[in-house]
């Protein structure tokens, strides 16, 4: 608090804002509802798998209406597993009604993501971000509007 000379507010009262307005701040990716658009068009089935705290990040999703194009939505801590675990990738598979091969992920963390869900048996696509990407065998995407495109050779 001392860093940011910030008065009159303590810690908890900033994290309290935190919780309950991150959501009002949500941008989504370029592109997004375009991509879902088109793959909910081709009958695909969609899901979320992320990292974080219920109900947290459930509001972050409803924020940005993404709940509607999904059929299953795994939260980390309501899941009581995380990524890089590949339980968490089995159980989306599962609920999706999906073989794991069946299944495509895309993600920004190349750990996290990419290489987990490889390791847990999927097909998987690097949204590059800021971090680069790590090689050249790495399938990867820079924006969600070159994804469709990519699902022809996957």
């Amino acid at each position: 608090m001392d860093y940011f000379n910030i008065q009159g507010l303590t810690k908890d009262e900033l994290l309290e804002d935190y919780i309950t307005t991150f959501s009002d701040y949500c941008v989504p990716f370029p592109y997004l509802f375009k991509t879902l658009n088109e793959l909910k068009a081709n009958n695909y089935k969609l899901g979320i798998i992320t990292n974080g705290k219920y109900p947290f990040q459930l509001h972050n999703i409803k924020a940005l209406k993404l709940d509607a194009y999904m059929d299953t939505i795994l939260i980390s801590e309501q899941e009581n597993i995380k990524k890089p675990n590949p339980q968490i990738f089995k159980r989306a598979a599962k609920k999706l009604n999906l073989a794991l091969h069946e299944c495509l992920f895309v993600g920004d963390n190349f750990e996290n993501d990419y290489q987990a869900a490889k390791n847990a048996g999927m097909h998987a696509i690097f949204k590059a971000n800021h971090q680069a990407v790590p090689n050249c065998n790495t399938p990867f995407i820079n924006d969600l509007d070159e994804l469709i495109p990519l699902l022809k050779n996957v």
